[in-house]
């Protein structure tokens, strides 16, 4: 009878110890949850190029910066290129300046780029103009990726043809979400009255409704040298799930801003966003 006893609790233990197995085996499923749309668009009229300005095309996912365990995160970091002004007259006399100053992330998160001022010099090193308020597109910048500063000024009759530019960028780590808009249907053409017109459609990819959203054209010719850039805001909300059509033109007529010197170009669509 007490070895029936001591049988009877050895078989309790065991079908104790087999139910404990079977409840810590067994777990409730995860899932991965959205994050907010990130897309850039590049469409290329010849074969592609790596370029390190190029916008990286995602499929409407946010980069995770997100360290392995046990590694220290960096802090933000960031190369400026070497500017160009590009100085021409217009059909009217008037003297223009077209600048851009490429700023890359080589960091591992993502910046904010406020805007900035750009000297601009003589071959003497005399400053000819100061051109404050330059604005970065895009403003939010992911790790690898280029955003240009860009501007187009109008300069003094006579102004030197060869000026060479000084840029004082203002970057730092984005508190904002980087949000990127789905864009499609686009198409180029040559502008009626001189440059290049775009018109394309922007998706409003994310769960809230947007106002002031950009939508930014880069244009690249041979040696996958930046030509110039078109951008427009759209003033009308664009709500959650939507999607909205645009035009937009370069600024200026430069005899360059024609479609067949166009080897490719990129699009960039996102919401107005202000970090202090």
């Amino acid at each position: 009878m007490k070895k029936t006893a001591v049988v009877l609790s050895v078989l309790l233990v065991l079908v104790l110890f087999a139910a404990m197995a079977l409840g810590s085996g067994s777990s409730s499923g995860s899932k991965n949850k959205g994050s907010d749309s990130a897309v850039s668009v590049t469409t290329d009229n010849t074969e592609s190029k790596d370029n390190a300005g190029s916008a990286e095309k995602s499929e409407g996912k946010t980069e995770d910066s997100a360290q392995p365990p046990g590694k220290t995160a960096e802090k933000e970091s960031y190369e400026t290129g070497e500017g160009t002004v590009k100085v021409y007259t217009d059909s009217i006399g008037s003297v223009w300046a077209q600048i851009s100053v490429p700023v890359t992330n080589t960091g591992d998160v993502n910046l904010y780029l406020s805007s900035g001022t750009m000297d601009l010099e003589d071959p003497d090193g005399h400053l000819v103009d100061s051109i404050t308020y330059v604005s970065a597109y895009p403003t939010v910048l992911k790790p690898g990726e280029t955003a240009w500063y860009y501007d187009e000024t109008t300069l003094d009759e006579g102004a030197s043809s060869e000026l060479r530019v000084v840029p004082h960028v203002d970057v730092k780590a984005a508190k904002v979400d980087c949000i990127r808009f789905e864009v499609s249907d686009l198409a180029i053409s040559d502008d009626t009255y001189g440059g290049i017109k775009v018109t394309g459609r922007v998706e409003n990819t994310t769960e809230e409704d947007e106002s002031l959203v950009y939508v930014v054209v880069f244009f690249y010719g041979p040696d996958d040298v930046l030509l110039g850039q078109a951008y427009t805001i759209l003033t009308d909300d664009l709500k959650a799930g939507d999607k909205i059509g645009f035009s937009c033109s370069t600024f200026s007529s430069y005899d360059q801003y024609v479609t067949a010197n166009v080897s490719r170009y990129e699009v960039y669509s996102y919401p107005t966003q202000i970090q202090f």
